[in-house]
């Protein structure tokens, strides 16, 4: 099992990278897991419902403001709210990864342990012709907890600073304030480029990005034989 680490500023396209490798990858065994759908999996529910124990935390660390009172929302979190409160403080936001952090990572080692389990199946029923297995894990925030040593490669995906604002504050509707708090509480840019394994430049077409994510999967093919 061949475990790809891919991370990005926000903006950065990390999302339809991902979607490239899985539309491309797909017949080779490549799997993919997200940290981001990890962590709103976790905060999903009602408090008035059904819940998972991190947002019961949620709501002890931040209180009610942060919660849906409307008849139909009642007791969902707010996660524009929520958003919003972390960027504005450095002690909410790290009370929050504190809670978060731990729990994302549990899970995205148990999938993965599940991939490889799947993988050590198909190669005692069929030595010759099972799939290369190859898993790529989008971490946002992989450098900011120190993860990076515990995959098999690092994948960066690039874009000029003032591009992922033009990008954020179009994709997420938000002011440029914000992104730009967003952009500073993340690792910088020259970080990121120095710690890479692989690098991927998004600020071209798609069709350029489709083909730097081609060459690239071939490459991860080759290394995983």
């Amino acid at each position: 099992m061949l475990t790809i680490a891919l991370t990005g500023g926000i903006g950065s396209g990390k999302s339809v990278v991902c979607n490239i490798f899985h539309q491309l990858g797909l017949e080779f065994g490549l799997e993919i897991i997200d940290a981001d759908v990890i962590a709103r999996n976790l905060l999903a529910g009602s408090l008035t419902g059904s819940h998972s124990q991190a947002l019961k935390k949620v709501y002890n660390l931040f209180g009610s403001d942060l919660f849906e009172s409307t008849e139909q929302k009642e007791g969902q979190l707010n996660r524009e709210k929520l958003r919003t409160l972390i960027f504005a403080s450095k002690t909410k936001k790290k009370q929050l990864e504190e809670l978060l952090h731990p729990l994302v990572y549990e899970e995205i080692f148990s999938q993965i342990k599940t991939f490889n389990r799947k993988e050590l199946l198909e190669q005692q029923a069929d030595r010759e012709n099972h799939r290369i297995n190859i898993v790529i894990i989008a971490i946002p925030l992989l450098f900011e907890t120190h993860a990076e040593n515990k995959f098999d490669r690092v994948l960066v995906i690039d874009v000029p600073v003032e591009l992922q604002i033009k990008r954020s504050t179009q994709r997420d509707q938000c002011s440029r304030e914000l992104i730009e708090q967003i952009i500073n509480s993340q690792i910088d840019r020259q970080t990121r480029l120095t710690h890479a394994d692989d690098v991927i430049d998004n600020s071209g077409t798609l069709t350029e990005l489709r083909e730097q994510v081609k060459i690239l999967l071939n490459f991860y093919r080759s290394l995983k034989k």
